[in-house]
């Protein structure tokens, strides 16, 4: 819907467009901005597009450049954005954005040549961010125009999950009271990503809470989600601020330690990784609802979660049985007592007096 000249309003909030010697580039809002907010920015863009030099007006080198600035407080992630959009800017940067739907082929042949290395989340995730520098610089219209740009499928994911007590005794292998065995402890009770537990500060632990529990920063779009800390998992919680475990530790290094522990174990080795997928399988064994383990991990798609918990034969045959309880029950009714029926059935079920 129109709002006034060069700015409209749809589902997802208020844009502005801003054309300049036919080259049209669209700037976001979130809703409520203030037209004059709206305006003046559509005056800065204005100005900037007319002032660019001609030799890097609108190539790929100088619009990842202007993105990266655009989106640098929006992500948690800028770091690998950046990453990503500085390698197709090293390939392609001398091309002008616009026209690389035109070089689809070439495109094609370099997401090709990733994958030869890199894993197929990897190179797509490096597609992902080709088309939203295109849709955030210049609209959704001209990111469509990359549709035609390779996405690998993934192979068909297969849980890593252990039994617990096989990790246990393996954590209980390694040197006590250090920082590797206070941070995979803690993982342990609560599966956070390493990536998460990085992040923690003092004042994201409540352990003075009814219910203690600790807040953990998601990965997509910062927001926090409290994991409750019980028993073992407070003991840990407790463990992992008296040494301050605090800051951003490296997975290769806890793995090596994980491969030595098992060893004194006389288990098989396991990666750091397999530690968060075991809490979520044992919840899910246990009979947690995949729905309240999607959001305790926080992923956006259930798909992923059951990766983690896949179903069991014996839940479902428990369910069952329950079912089948239920139906038995007595079902009250006015007056007195119905007996519940088997389905099917046509004897009246007696009614108590």
């Amino acid at each position: 819907m129109r709002v006034a000249q060069g700015i409209y309003r749809d589902r997802w909030g208020l844009a502005a467009t801003v054309k300049v010697n036919g080259v049209q580039r669209e700037i976001r809002f979130p809703p409520g901005t203030p037209l004059k907010t709206i305006r003046a920015r559509r005056d800065e863009l204005r100005a900037g597009m007319r002032t660019l030099p001609v030799g890097e007006r609108h190539t790929l080198a100088d619009d990842a450049s202007r993105y990266l600035r655009q989106i640098g407080n929006e992500l948690v992630s800028i770091a690998d954005r950046r990453h990503y959009v500085g390698e197709w800017a090293a390939r392609f940067g001398h091309l002008n954005t616009l026209v690389l739907p035109q070089h689809m082929a070439a495109l094609n042949d370099q997401m090709r040549k990733w994958r030869e290395t890199l894993s197929v989340s990897a190179c797509n995730h490096r597609r992902d961010a080709l088309t939203n520098l295109v849709k955030v610089l210049y609209g959704r219209r001209a990111a469509s125009e990359l549709v035609d740009l390779v996405r690998f499928t993934r192979p068909a994911p297969r849980p890593r999950w252990l039994d617990r007590a096989h990790i246990a005794d393996v954590l209980a292998q390694l040197t006590p009271g250090s920082k590797t065995v206070v941070r995979l402890r803690l993982m342990h009770w609560t599966g956070m990503r390493p990536s998460q537990m990085g992040r923690l500060r003092p004042e994201d632990f409540r352990l003075d809470e009814p219910t203690p529990f600790v807040a953990v920063p998601r990965g997509k779009g910062g927001r926090l989600a409290a994991v409750p800390l019980v028993g073992e998992g407070l003991d840990a919680a407790r463990e992992f601020m008296a040494i301050a475990a605090y800051g951003s530790w490296s997975c290769p290094s806890a793995n090596r330690a994980l491969e030595g522990a098992a060893r004194k174990a006389g288990r098989p080795a396991f990666t750091v990784y397999q530690i968060r997928h075991a809490f979520a399988t044992g919840l899910r064994r246990t009979g947690s609802d995949v729905a309240d383990i999607q959001d305790l991990y926080g992923h956006t798609d259930p798909e992923t979660t059951m990766i983690y918990a896949p179903p069991q034969l014996q839940k479902h045959a428990e369910a069952i049985e329950r079912l089948q309880r239920a139906d038995r029950a007595p079902v009250p009714v006015e007056g007195g007592i119905r007996l519940a029926v088997p389905a099917g059935s046509t004897r009246e079920a007696p009614v108590s007096r």
